[in-house]
Formats: structure tokens, C-alpha cells, sequence
């Protein structure tokens, strides 16, 4: 199944969605914390201090036997001094039922109402100086309820705290956003790269330039460079199956040149010596071939060439080779065949030249040639010895040849 890919500037995009996606996240997340803990400890002890100040103000006013007149006007007092502020005096008989009696002097309790505001409420409880103008009640007793209602936006927050979360936030920030590119990049990029370079490394040390590299990636560029490789490497394959076909290959007949019957000779020499196999040689030479280009030209003699190599490749088996080494000198090399089975190839191979004459228009020749064989082992271990054995029996043949012609 052929894996989706992505082009660069999607890939980009995505990736820049992605690190904006988890940076909002992650300012969601740490604004909510920051609300819950230090900004609001903040505002809680700010509030805390200007609550303090006006219970302070107004137990005083109490203590000194102020009556709800003198109460009322410091309150005024207080709340015209204190921008937004708002104080109550609540009734203890007044109190909501759930309300928790704090026994402790001027303790503060707090907490966010709405969103806006910070509520703070102290107790204020009877002494013994108050016992004077109040016969009806005990030291200890609830007298009432100071309530500050103080809005959030007016409290101030540590400037040095401020900065401390700011910049821890900038710093997870710009910690995500690179982690997150590392690890596309390293993913999509990086580790494609290095596979690519890897296989090509490969091929190149073991000069298997057939194979293909495959790069595990769902971007569309790096795909493309993939495809391009492997394209651009089956032409430098092709070309070099080009170059050695030439280079091995006569231009003229296809068949094997001379160049290629000095290599591969030598190397079955080599192996029927190690394992001790054999191979039969034999020449073969074209009769009167120059009086035909005396007489007719070489463009008919380059043709009757063709002919002969045609005839003669259609006539041996696959695993024979067969060399074009001179003008008309040929050699075709029989591995695993003994000397005297050869001879029935070569009554094929003239039953092939009398069945296929060589006819333009008006000219008929009928190909004929004569054959010298060689065996590895018997006539020497050696390609020149087989060669030099083959060739007098060749010339010995030539000469039956002429005789018979005439």
C-alpha cells in the first residue's frame, strides 16, 4: 500500500499549528494554575493587609465608644480614601446559618466572589470596656461582622513575582516550540536523510548499483529525492550495461569480441584446473572470404559475415561461446565437451551453410569454412597451447578444402 505524503509548505504548516496549538494549551493551563496559586495568594494577602487596616480603624472607633453614627462616618471615611471599596457592619442575627464564629482577634477570612471581587470578613466579639454600654451580653460574645468587598483589579501583585512567572512561562514556551520542530524535523528530515545516505553508502561498498533505496517518510520532497535516485541510478545501470555489452561485443556480427574471449578463457581455464573439468576450442576460419571481398566488396563480405555468425549462434547450445577474433578467425570455446563430440557440431553447423546460401538479386554464394579443435588437458592446460594445436589442425582442414575445390 503506497504511504500518503505531505508537501514541504504543508508539512510547515502543520507543524507550525501544531506548536501554537500546544503553546496556547499550555498558557491555558499554566494561566489556571497561576490564578489558582500565586496570583490569587497574591491578591488574597494584599486584601488581607487593607482589611486589617480598616477593622483596625473601626475597632478602634468601637473601643473608644463610638456609637453607629461615629461608625457610619468612618466608614464613609475609610471607603472614600480606599478607591471601590465597600464595608458592612452585619448584624450577628443577620448571619447566614452555615456563617463559622472565628474566636480568634481580627482573624481575616477571604475568598473570591464573582471574579471580581475579593470578600473579606473579620469578627468582632465583646470585651470587657464594652460591658458598660451592653449589660445584656458576655466578654466573648459575637458583637458583628465586618464585611470589605475590594475589587480584584485593585490589588497589587509583587512586580518581582510578575516577572519570575513571566519568564518561566516564556521559557516553557519557547521550550516546547523548538522540541516540538526537533522532533518533526528529526522524523521527517533527519532520519530520512541519514537512511538515504546509509543505503547509498551501502550500494556503492558492494557495488550492487541494481538495488533501490526506500526512504520511510510522508514528506512528498523527500519522497521525490527517493524517486529521483532510484531513476537516476537505473540509467547509470542501464548505461553501464551499455558500455559493457559494447566493450564485450563485436559491432559488426554481435557476436563476443577478442577482449571479452581473453577474459572469460582465462577464467574457465582457471576453474577446469581447480576443479579438474574440461573444455574443447576450436577455430574456425571462412573459406576464400578475401577473395570475396576482392571480388564482390566488403560490403558483401561484412554481410556474409553476419550470415555466417547467425548460422553459426543458431547451431550451438546457450552455454557455448562463440568470439569473433580477426577478420574471419573466429573461436567459440565448449565447456564440458570432449574433442570427439564436436565433430557433430561442426557437420551441423555445415549442413546450415549449404541449407542458407548468401543470395542478393543475382548473386548466390554458399558460406563454407574450415575447423580446427583443441581439448583442455589433452592438448595442453594452457589457452596459446589449445590455440596453437587448434590452428594446425584448422590449417590441415583448409588445405582438404582446397583440394576438394579443385
Amino acid at each position: 500500500m503506497k504511504k500518503k505524503t505531505i508537501s514541504y509548505n504543508k508539512f510547515i504548516t502543520n507543524t507550525i499549528l501544531i506548536s501554537i496549538s500546544v503553546v496556547v494549551v499550555l498558557f491555558v493551563i499554566y494561566g489556571t494554575y497561576i490564578q489558582s496559586s500565586s496570583i490569587e495568594k497574591s491578591i488574597r494577602n494584599d486584601a488581607k493587609v487593607v482589611s486589617s487596616l480598616v477593622f483596625q480603624n473601626l475597632y478602634t472607633v468601637m473601643k473608644n465608644g463610638g456609637d453607629k453614627e461615629n461608625i457610619n462616618q468612618m466608614i464613609l471615611e475609610l471607603e472614600e480614601s480606599i478607591p471601590d471599596i465597600e464595608i458592612k457592619i452585619l448584624n450577628p442575627d443577620s448571619l447566614p446559618k452555615d456563617f463559622k464564629v472565628n474566636r480568634e482577634n481580627l482573624k481575616v477570612s477571604t475568598h473570591v466572589k464573582d471574579g471580581q471581587y475579593v470578600e473579606l470578613k473579620s469578627s468582632i466579639y465583646y470585651k470587657e470596656e464594652c460591658l458598660s454600654c451592653h449589660q445584656k451580653v458576655k466578654i466573648g460574645d459575637l458583637a458583628a461582622v465586618t464585611q470589605i468587598d475590594y475589587p480584584i483589579l485593585n490589588l497589587k501583585i509583587s512586580l518581582k513575582e510578575i516577572v519570575l512567572l513571566t519568564t518561566f512561562l516564556f521559557l516553557i514556551t519557547i521550550t516546547v516550540f523548538f522540541s516540538i520542530w526537533y522532533m518533526l524535523l528529526k522524523k521527517y528530515f533527519v532520519q530520512p536523510i541519514n537512511s538515504l545516505i546509509e543505503q547509498i553508502k551501502k550500494i556503492t561498498s558492494h557495488e550492487d548499483l541494481e538495488n533501490k533505496v526506500y526512504i520511510d517518510t510522508s514528506l512528498k520532497e523527500v519522497k521525490e529525492l527517493e524517486k529521483t535516485f532510484n531513476e537516476q541510478n537505473k540509467k547509470i545501470v542501464e548505461s553501464y550495461k551499455d558500455l559493457e555489452y559494447i566493450s564485450n561485443t563485436d559491432s559488426l556480427t554481435k557476436v563476443l569480441n577478442r577482449k571479452r574471449f581473453d577474459e572469460y578463457s582465462e577464467m574457465l581455464s582457471k576453474t577446469c584446473k581447480r576443479y579438474n573439468k574440461i573444455f574443447s576450442l576450436m577455430l574456425v576460419d571462412l573459406n576464400g572470404f578475401k577473395l570475396i571481398n576482392d571480388t564482390y566488396g566488403h560490403h558483401i563480405g561484412d554481410e556474409i559475415l553476419v550470415l555466417f555468425s547467425t548460422l553459426v549462434k543458431s547451431t550451438i547450445r546457450e552455454t557455448d561461446q562463440f568470439f569473433r577474433t580477426g577478420g574471419d578467425e573466429f573461436i567459440i570455446l565448449f565447456p564440458n565437451t570432449e574433442i570427439e563430440n564436436i565433430q557433430i557440431i561442426i557437420d551441423k553447423i555445415n549442413d546450415k551453410f549449404e541449407e542458407t546460401p548468401y543470395s542478393k538479386k543475382d548473386l548466390k554464394i554458399i558460406i563454407s569454412a574450415s575447423f580446427g579443435v583443441s581439448q583442455f588437458g589433452i592438448d595442453g592446460v594452457d589457452i596459446d597451447q589449445l590455440k596453437a594445436v587448434a590452428d594446425e589442425r584448422m590449417y590441415k582442414d583448409k588445405q582438404k578444402n582446397k583440394q576438394k575445390r579443385s
